[in-house]
């Protein structure tokens, strides 16, 4: 094998690590601070400041996921065979988690407008009384859970990286438990307070931060004695 192989391939993998560290850490205070409410009331005032928002948020989620795969690509070899299925899910649930913040910061103003009522059944965790009452929302069939299928497969996607960083210990056990908290909270994120989804991403972004760091730290690459510079 080429020696500048592992080279480069270490070199990739701490950069995908160090992109993922500052949206990781951004996404708790996107939560906080620029989401703002879920009701039509609040969305309503401030509706091009909630899609630029969740643009953001979306954004942050994707680059957070280079720190997932730079997981994966340092410590495929200790994760055992399951490896190849986790990183397939843990990337199609972040991805996934992003294609909704997409959607929502484009829909959720609309719907806010012109049905602020069933808007806010709909994001309160009453979906099923939202769909009820709603003829257009009725006439996407099975469309309307795809959502509760996305939120299955961030929290199998995520709690699985979670489990299995827990049982090889490849990494701090604490960061297992924060995927794991991340996972569930995030999983069911319309279902809880707004303060306890700012802790799923809390501990979303402190994990991948955490790892990433470890990651990039390991890999820094060592000094080749033949490559010293020579000093007169």
């Amino acid at each position: 094998m080429n020696s500048t192989q592992p080279a480069s391939f270490t070199r990739m993998i701490r950069v995908l690590a160090g992109v993922s560290i500052v949206p990781a850490l951004f996404l708790p205070f996107y939560e906080a601070f620029l989401h703002g409410g879920r009701r039509a009331v609040d969305i309503n005032p401030r509706a091009a400041a909630y899609m630029g928002a969740h643009m953001l948020g979306a954004y942050c989620m994707l680059l957070a996921g280079f720190g997932l795969l730079a997981i994966y690509l340092r410590y495929h070899d200790r994760m055992g065979g399951i490896a190849p299925l986790s990183l397939i899910l843990a990337l199609l649930a972040q991805a996934s988690y992003a294609g909704t913040l997409f959607i929502d910061g484009f829909f959720n103003p609309l719907l806010a407008h012109y049905d602020p009522v069933i808007q806010t059944q709909f994001h309160t965790g009453d979906f099923s009384g939202a769909v009820a009452h709603s003829a257009l929302l009725q006439s996407f069939g099975i469309v309307l859970y795809i959502p509760i299928l996305m939120s299955l497969l961030y929290i199998v996607g995520i709690g699985l990286l979670g489990i299995i960083i827990l049982l090889k210990r490849f990494l701090p056990w604490p960061i297992g438990i924060l995927f794991l908290v991340n996972g569930l909270i995030l999983g069911i994120a319309l279902m809880v307070p707004m303060w306890v989804e700012v802790m799923g991403y809390a501990a979303e972004g402190l994990a991948i931060t955490w790892s990433a760091f470890l990651i990039w730290r390991e890999s820094k690459p060592a000094r080749v004695p033949g490559q010293l510079a020579l000093h007169p």
